[in-house]
């Protein structure tokens, strides 16, 4: 009876401690926190919880050079999402990262060389203080006063060429600081490269690509649902987006609806990407992207020109408007644009021409509010001068707000748009179904000069708060 009940017990005790000794051999290896006074010397990695992510020191592509950098770990081993030290690399293994007296993030070279700090302090009293590596990828430095959410110091803050669900781009109106992406030099090179992508806060927000001082492309403006010139902002089960306007940040987000591994990111010849990773073929596929096409570049057929893929010369001028500079026009130099064909003369008769399928221009010279309705978007248009255009803000639920244009309008493309814009024009470029346009709500009467129209006074402390979330 005891020698048949030792056999039966015997596998069961090696089952059991088998399993301990796993279970702390994992919890052993997977560390996703160090503290104060602690260090991961190059060679070591602390691992997100639910191991997506890992952290330590890599060196990209053909390079030798080492950096401190953030990478998938569950899935494409070596896509490198952050970096820390993009500047300044290591030329050797003597890396090491830790969390400093002062309460800063920083790296140590050979000889105690500084080569990067996060730059953050903390309370004197702070006591357990940690870094830790998050399941979203980001890096975050906390104590007992702070959280998570609301950490003192975080990577998130600081973007890279890569987008992570969750993470902001925008500007935070009150300290100034932006987030936005910047390009890798190459492949082997983290260092910033020449494209930058930002929100520019000018005007209504709008996205825009950098290649080096130079306007590259544009995106926007926003619509209620998604920036115009991108898409795949529309419903779609992937994903949601998130578009912040107040008086403390701008900023654009979006969140993973599903168990799909997704990122943005902006390749070093400038192409942004957003990619998933399919577990199928151990491969990143491009679920969208933003191609900078023959009409892709900003402002290709200057002030009041259009651009169309779709034909050669892909430029021309808009209704009513025709080569500044004629003979460079037929040179195939369209960057002067276009100008009037007849002049403004506001309060003796300028109307709208209402038009649509165009990508909306440049806003970076615009005024809006969210509140107003297009007939009152119209009156405010009408009595300013200097306005050249009108339009709803935003396309949802038949339209709304209100968005008006100052100066030329630039970087016009054709689009399937089908969001109207409303052109200021001269009334001798108007025809009788044009003029139309004249808002007949707003006629009190008949004068000497014509027809006389209400006035409206915009609020000059615009309603211009208001947070989209589309799910």
């Amino acid at each position: 009876m005891n020698t048949s009940m030792e056999v039966y017990v015997y596998p069961i005790l090696v089952l059991f401690y088998s399993t301990i000794l796993f279970l702390l051999s994992r919890s052993a290896t997977i560390v996703d926190t160090i503290s104060r006074n602690q260090a991961i010397k190059d060679g070591d990695t602390i691992v997100s919880n639910g191991e997506m992510f890992e952290l330590g020191f890599f060196s990209p592509g053909k390079s030798k050079n080492r950096y401190l950098g953030i990478w998938y770990k569950k899935i494409s081993t070596g896509t490198v999402v952050w970096v820390a030290n993009r500047e300044k690399p290591i030329n050797d293994t003597s890396g090491v990262f830790e969390v400093g007296r002062e309460g800063s993030l920083q790296i140590l070279s050979a000889r105690n060389t500084l080569i990067w700090s996060s730059n953050s302090t903390v309370s004197v009293t702070s006591r357990n203080l940690e870094v830790q590596l998050l399941d979203s990828g980001n890096l975050v430095l906390w104590d007992e006063h702070t959280t998570k959410e609301n950490p003192i110091w975080q990577s998130f803050d600081y973007p890279g060429d890569t987008i992570l669900p969750g993470m902001k781009i925008g500007k935070d109106l009150v300290t100034g600081k932006e987030r936005y992406l910047t390009s890798w030099k190459s492949p082997d090179d983290p260092s910033k490269g020449l494209y930058n992508n930002w929100i520019n806060t000018n005007g209504y927000p709008q996205i825009f690509e950098r290649e080096g001082r130079a306007l590259h492309s544009r995106l926007g403006p926003w619509n209620g649902v998604g920036f115009r010139g991108f898409p795949i902002d529309n419903p779609n089960p992937v994903y949601s987006v998130e578009f912040v306007v107040n008086e403390k940040e701008i900023y654009y987000r979006y969140q993973l609806k599903s168990s799909v591994v997704q990122r943005i990111h902006v390749s070093s010849d400038g192409i942004c990407l957003q990619l998933n990773w399919i577990e199928r073929t151990q491969k990143w596929v491009v679920y969208g992207n933003v191609l900078v096409d023959t009409c892709g570049r900003y402002g290709r057929c200057g002030p009041y020109g259009t651009c169309s893929i779709s034909v050669y010369p892909p430029c021309r001028c808009m209704e009513g408007f025709e080569p500044r500079f004629p003979k460079e026009w037929n040179a195939a130099d369209w960057s002067g644009g276009c100008h009037r064909k007849q002049t403004l003369r506001c309060e003796n008769g300028d109307g709208f021409r209402k038009i649509s399928g165009l990508n909306f221009p440049d806003t970076q010279h615009s005024w809006y509010n969210v509140s107003m309705t297009l007939e009152e978007c119209e009156m405010a248009c009408r009595k300013n001068c200097s306005c050249t255009a009108y339009a709803n803000l935003d396309i949802r639920n038949g339209g709304s707000g209100c968005l008006l244009w100052f100066d030329e309008l630039m970087d016009i493309r054709e689009y399937d748009e089908k969001q109207e814009l409303y052109i200021r024009m001269a009334a001798s470029e108007l025809t009788a179904k044009a003029t139309d346009n004249f808002s007949i709500n707003n006629k009190i009467g008949e004068g000497g000069f014509g027809p006389v129209y209400k006035n409206f006074l915009a609020n000059s402390h615009a309603d211009h708060l208001y947070t989209w979330t589309h799910k």
